[in-house]
């Protein structure tokens, strides 16, 4: 019987239809999760590992002598070497489907959170502070403002289709531009990066994190935002220079920003903190419980999918499969 091992607690009922034919090993609820050491000294001898926030790195790789398949609980998977594992020929799994909406969902929850100055409003509230000025440009509508959308995949194509119910206008960059189709059937319009960085509004994030993208948000960039302008960052934070970042909201360089990733997590850039036009959530754009059962559903068939010899649509490096 070939042996999964789960680096987090998972409901029963995601493991339920597999458990006659595979072998599981995962933390009980009290425990919640496994460390990485604790991984290290398990992983040895099983035929896959399914990773809930922990590494799936070179050294795990090497260790784990009869690993067939690993899989990351999420879209994004900078968190397994997938590079080695692609050498060794070890087929690397994600869940690009089941976190779409919720994610979509949640960044334009920031989004009108942000323009709106709804946390901020909240936490003055909590402190007895009554501020309802009847003239002011503090806030921002998002009717009819121009949202700029990078990476125009799947969370981008809904977030586009929830920001016009909003009556925002769309526009975005992705490195591989959609077909025509598609951009008429979004009503959206392709600019270059920097053609949609100085047009938007509003400019949400929705690209992998990968080398190139790296600070690609960075002090120059905001520089040539409108210093009206927004960003929001429901994707990875290494995308966005934190730093440069908190220096842009201080300064009035642009004028307020939304995230729910960080740079160092669970590490938040401090200046950040400390500024009323930033709307923080801890990295849980995916955290309804339909989306986390659906991504541990994913996650699991393209598991046994490997383990059976079979090519799931959602291994990332699909030229390890014979």
């Amino acid at each position: 019987m070939k042996k999964i091992l789960i680096s987090e607690w998972v409901p029963e009922e995601c493991l339920a239809p597999y458990k006659e034919d595979y072998d599981f090993t995962c933390p009980s609820r009290e425990k919640h999760a496994f460390s990485y050491d604790e991984v290290y000294e398990m992983i040895e001898d099983y035929d896959a590992y399914f990773i809930l926030d922990n590494e799936g790195d070179k050294k795990v790789i090497d260790r784990a002598k009869n690993l067939k398949v690993i899989a990351n609980f999420g879209v994004g998977y900078n968190n397994i070497d997938w590079k080695y594992a692609t050498e060794v020929g070890l087929p690397v799994v994600n869940t690009p489907t089941t976190v779409t909406e919720a994610t979509a969902e949640h960044a334009v929850a920031l989004l009108i959170a942000t323009m709106r100055g709804v946390a901020r409003y909240d936490r003055e509230v909590r402190r007895g502070v009554w501020n309802s000025p009847n003239f002011s440009d503090i806030d921002c509508e998002v009717y009819g403002r121009t949202l700029g959308i990078m990476g125009f995949g799947r969370i981008g194509k809904m977030v586009c289709k929830k920001a016009q119910g909003l009556g925002m206008k769309v526009i975005y960059f992705d490195k591989y531009r959609a077909s025509q189709e598609v951009e008429k059937e979004y009503n959206v319009t392709y600019m270059s990066f920097h053609d949609v960085v100085k047009n938007s509004d509003c400019i949400t994030l929705h690209m992998p994190y990968i080398p190139e993208n790296h600070h690609i948000f960075n002090a120059e960039v905001f520089r040539a935002m409108k210093d009206s302008a927004y960003l929001i960052n429901a994707a990875r934070g290494p995308i966005v220079d934190e730093k440069a970042l908190a220096k842009a909201l201080k300064d009035g360089t642009i004028k307020g920003a939304g995230l729910d990733v960080f740079e160092d997590e669970p590490n938040v850039e401090p200046e950040l903190l400390e500024l009323d036009n930033v709307t923080l959530t801890p990295h849980i754009a995916s955290c309804t419980l339909k989306a986390r059962m659906g991504m541990c559903r994913e996650a699991l068939g393209g598991i046994i999918g490997v383990l059976e010899g079979k090519k799931p649509y959602n291994v990332v490096n699909p030229e390890v499969l014979k």
